[in-house]
């Protein structure tokens, strides 16, 4: 791109109401086309914003030591204080990179050279769409494979760099990060339809207005029931006797039959059910209908992306948050 190219783009994100600093980031890119909905901003983290989310998660380890857990490969940090990553959520939001006032949630992890996270897909009922993920120490290789056919894409995601998930890429894809070579932190943001641990803004769904209490006994009620995972359970017994390594989710994904059928709107129907049988035991008393409603609709539009998967990466192209022309 050329620098009258480049300035063009700068002026008209500036007339947009963008801010100043996304001028000194790197271009952002789609490393698998555009509807993959995955799109990558490297050097979007400045160094005031290091400074705060360093400070926040050392905060986090000199006060909330004793919380900090092994998770499923690396720490997972107890709740940064809002004031370390609030300025770069409503930056995010000023640039049009998500919406605003739509993340509301976050989580924290640490990664120690070798840690890594193992294939998942975020909860499908209680998480919205559109992720954030902050990354900075070391690259990360980000590794997603389709949940029905164990197609595999890799994505190197730099130091300082921002992630979106959104679309297929959050709904229709593992996702994890293979062990690291450095040090990495990276935070999650992404929107919660209930009040829960990591939560930064006030929860603006039907149930927002819950208590805390009441809604982590809710939460445990539907995760207790596997409410929006995608349930499928590989234990290591089974990689052994396969021979299949720990990262190698591409290939139990094709051994797995009853992935084969698997579509959010089954998924749905099945979490619905399961919802249902917890309100009638008593375990839970929250009316979920208008959920079920927002979701069915959405996935309706989804479901042709488990039809048609992305069998070869694209160029890099133009994502659909604002670029600098």
């Amino acid at each position: 791109m050329s620098l009258t190219s480049k300035f063009i783009g700068g002026m008209k994100h500036l007339l947009k109401g963008g801010s100043v600093k996304y001028l000194a980031a790197g271009e952002p890119y789609c490393p698998f086309g555009e509807e993959f909905g995955l799109t990558v901003i490297p050097e979007y983290l400045l160094e005031d914003d290091l400074m705060k989310l360093r400070r926040g998660y050392v905060d986090v380890y000199t006060r909330n030591s004793d919380h900090i857990v092994l998770n499923d490969g690396r720490f997972q940090l107890p709740p940064l204080p809002p004031s370390s990553f609030l300025p770069l959520v409503e930056r995010l939001e000023q640039d049009d990179i998500v919406p605003k006032g739509w993340l509301n949630n976050q989580t924290a992890n640490l990664y120690e050279p070798g840690d890594f996270i193992r294939a998942h897909i975020d909860n499908l009922f209680v998480y919205d769409d559109i992720f954030a993920i902050c990354s900075l120490g070391s690259n990360a290789l980000l590794r997603l494979v389709h949940v029905q056919n164990g197609e595999e894409l890799d994505v190197m995601v730099p130091d300082r760099s921002v992630y979106i998930m959104s679309g297929p890429a959050r709904y229709v894809y593992f996702h994890m990060v293979l062990p690291v070579e450095a040090q990495r932190f990276s935070l999650v943001l992404r929107r919660s339809i209930i009040d829960s641990d990591g939560g930064f803004r006030p929860i603006t769904t039907p149930i927002g207005d819950i208590m805390p209490y009441k809604a982590t006994r809710i939460l445990n009620a539907l995760y207790s029931r596997q409410v929006g995972g995608v349930r499928v359970t590989v234990d290591d017994d089974f990689l052994e006797h396969a021979d299949i390594g720990a990262f190698d989710t591409s290939r139990w994904v094709k051994r797995l039959h009853p992935l084969r059928d698997w579509s959010l709107l089954r998924q749905l129907d099945e979490d619905e059910a399961r919802i249902e049988e917890l309100r009638e035991k008593r375990f839970i008393d929250v009316d979920f209908s208008w959920r079920y409603k927002e979701l069915r609709e959405y996935y309706k539009a989804m479901e042709e992306s488990l039809l048609a998967p992305h069998a070869t990466p694209a160029t890099p192209a133009t994502p659909h948050v604002d670029t600098k022309g």
